[in-house]
């Protein structure tokens, strides 16, 4: 089990002292409940275990999460915060070329599977945001991404759209996103020492509350839906014990 303890890092008992925010958000969650039960299986890991189920663990606060300014699917300027706005965010850092299939594939098609469960939970829907941001800004312009969006991205819903894509005008402007989050890019060479279109990266998906505050930080080897869920619904019961309290 000591491969999965950092993961969870502090667990508690949610019973008492989250009743009432439990109470709160039963409906809010019931749409995708059924996903906590499930068995995950790390391969890599060789773990086997069963996600918790929200609110009996906690997520500690890892560091402030970084805004910066970004170019819509549809082209326009505007900052990261802009886009995640009063909502729980996943960000994760993707290029449109990328075909490791441990790499931005994954975080698409995880991304992918956790809209499709947002779909008939339009409360949740509302209250979570995904964002794919580029880290290939020469190629990924708004239009490859918008046309990358629509070959990935499910039809939700929701009235508040959850999952968009992003980029930037340079890598003069990615570059302070990049390294705020701790997201090390390197563009490879190919056999003429010539930039390539692939890039060395470790795939990191970013867990951000609502006062934009990193709370979890999902590796490949880690990165399910269920889990994923289950943070997200866990910092949402944390945010509604916090207002009941107020």
């Amino acid at each position: 089990m000591t491969a999965i303890a950092p993961l969870w890092r502090t667990m508690i008992s949610g019973g008492a002292r989250l009743g009432l925010a439990t109470l709160l958000l039963t409906l809010m969650t019931a749409g995708v409940a059924s996903h906590d039960k499930k068995q995950i299986v790390s391969v890599a890991e060789g773990v086997r275990y069963t996600v918790p189920e929200p609110g009996t663990y906690r997520l500690p606060v890892i560091k402030p999460a970084v805004d910066g300014d970004v170019l819509t699917e549809a082209g326009e300027a505007t900052r990261l915060f802009d886009l995640t706005g009063d909502r729980f965010t996943l960000l994760s850092f993707v290029y449109t070329r990328c075909g490791d299939e441990k790499g931005c594939p994954l975080a698409v098609s995880v991304f992918y599977a956790i809209e499709d469960a947002l779909i008939g939970n339009p409360v949740l829907a509302g209250k979570l945001k995904m964002i794919s941001l580029s880290f290939d800004p020469e190629h990924d312009t708004p239009q490859t991404i918008a046309e990358y969006a629509q070959d990935h991205v499910a039809l939700c819903a929701a009235k508040v759209k959850p999952w968009e894509f992003a980029t930037t005008r340079s890598m003069t402007e990615l570059q302070p996103i990049l390294d705020g989050y701790g997201q090390y890019v390197v563009r490879e060479l190919d056999a003429g020492d010539q930039p390539a279109d692939t890039f060395s990266h470790v795939l990191k998906v970013f867990l951000i509350d609502r006062q934009r505050r990193i709370r979890n930080i999902y590796s490949a080897d880690f990165l399910y839906p269920e889990l994923v869920l289950a943070d997200v619904r866990t910092l949402m019961l944390e945010d509604a014990a916090a207002k009941a309290t107020q």
